[in-house]
């Protein structure tokens, strides 16, 4: 293995997103060896770098979606910006952008200008509606689109209020599809020369997510529901409150392993009952199978009967909360939490790269930039002499 040679190695990104989806996109680029430089504006930066909690005046979030990118800080409203911009983009490979359609255009950097200074640019647009539709100008965060998807009608209590995911789910996958975008077109353009765009949106995303659930009103015109911790396809698959207070969760999720948990849990005259010998059945008739196993887990405490269905090879598990997981063995096992040193707070510990590869090892080699931290470093790079930076930074074009 040789690790220290990343796919990416030698991919230039320039990477003009804020908050959540286009800088996760940037960051597992970066993760994959791409030199990516983080663009962000000379008024208040990323606006992420005001969201709670935070270090030392430093966010979390801002943080973790920054990791291994250069930072500078630059005036896109500014002609002299536009002009940065443009001497960025001719010796790049990609660019990612999310402000909503019709912005790039207006500061003369939509994809198609600067396809024409470099044919090879793959532009990524990340948007709530994407760039076209009757939507496509419309403004959208994660819980807006969480709620126009329907994602927000299924989840949560039966007969209760929607309610919001507690991960930014529609936007992290969004950054994951737009990165495997990304990458695809950069294959595509080994083959061809030729960059492109690629057009990634949370609504796509999130439609795509609701996969069976979608399909089967495409199919059948069934309206999915709110089923709480529940799913419409299995049962019992779901979570359960222990004597002690604390909760598990049981799946159930087909009849062999169905037949292991009446086993265990003494309810064996279950297993033949017609109501619930077959997974079809238990969900038709998931009230009263559901009663009955709340009464019965009910009269046990957690971690008594977690040993007992381990046991008997029934798949449960505690529902853990963040601090247990992030500490439990197997995640320190994994190697999830990587440590990087930070020019302000020190040696700090990021979650890492989500993948592990035999023949390379992607992860944080880098703490996120203070902004502007590699401003000089950028344009000196790209030809600007210290005059001229002085220049733009005396003008507030960069800080």
């Amino acid at each position: 293995m040789t690790p220290d040679l990343l796919a990416l190695d030698g991919i230039r990104v320039i990477d003009l997103s804020r908050v959540i989806a286009g800088p996760w996109c940037g960051a597992l680029l970066s993760d994959l060896g791409a030199d990516v430089v983080k663009v962000e504006d000379t008024g208040s930066g990323d606006e992420s770098r005001t969201w709670p909690p935070h270090k030392d005046g430093e966010a979390a979030a801002y943080l973790l979606f920054n990791r291994n990118k250069r930072g500078m800080a630059l005036d896109l409203k500014a002609p002299e910006g536009v002009e940065v911009v443009t001497a960025l983009v001719r010796d790049a490979d990609v660019l990612i952008e999310n402000f909503r359609t019709g912005t790039m255009e207006s500061f003369g950097l939509g994809y198609d200008a600067l396809a024409k200074i470099n044919p090879r640019l793959i532009y990524c647009s990340v948007s709530a509606f994407g760039r076209t539709g009757p939507r496509k100008d419309s403004p959208g965060y994660e819980a807006l689109m969480q709620a126009f998807s329907g994602i927000m009608s299924i989840t949560g209590e039966p007969d209760g209020q929607p309610v919001r995911a507690g991960v930014s789910f529609l936007d992290l996958s969004t950054g994951i599809l737009c990165a495997l975008g990304v990458c695809s077109a950069l294959i595509q353009r080994a083959k061809t020369g030729l960059g492109q765009r690629v057009d990634g949106s949370l609504l796509e995303t999130a439609v795509s997510l609701l996969a069976f659930h979608a399909e089967g009103y495409l199919l059948t015109g069934a309206v999915p529901k709110a089923l709480g911790s529940g799913h419409p396809s299995l049962s019992p698959y779901r979570n359960f409150k222990c004597r002690d207070g604390q909760w598990i969760f049981v799946a159930a999720a087909n009849d062999r392993f169905w037949g292991k948990l009446v086993r265990v849990l003494g309810l064996d005259e279950l297993a033949a009952d017609p109501k619930f010998a077959v997974n079809q059945q238990r969900v038709k008739n998931r009230v009263e199978l559901e009663t009955l196993l709340e009464q019965v887990i009910g009269d046990r405490d957690r971690e008594e009967l977690l040993k007992i269905l381990a046991e008997a090879d029934v798949p449960a598990t505690p529902i853990n909360t963040v601090d247990q997981v992030m500490n439990d063995p197997q995640t320190v096992e994994r190697g999830i939490v990587q440590r990087v040193t930070h020019p302000r707070l020190g040696e700090i510990p990021v979650v890492g790269t989500p993948l592990k590869f035999s023949r390379m090892a992607p992860g944080v080699r880098r703490a996120a930039p203070l902004r502007g931290q590699h401003t000089d470093e950028i344009l000196t790079a790209c030809g600007f002499t210290p005059a001229r930076i002085q220049e733009l930074r005396d003008r507030k074009v960069v800080l």
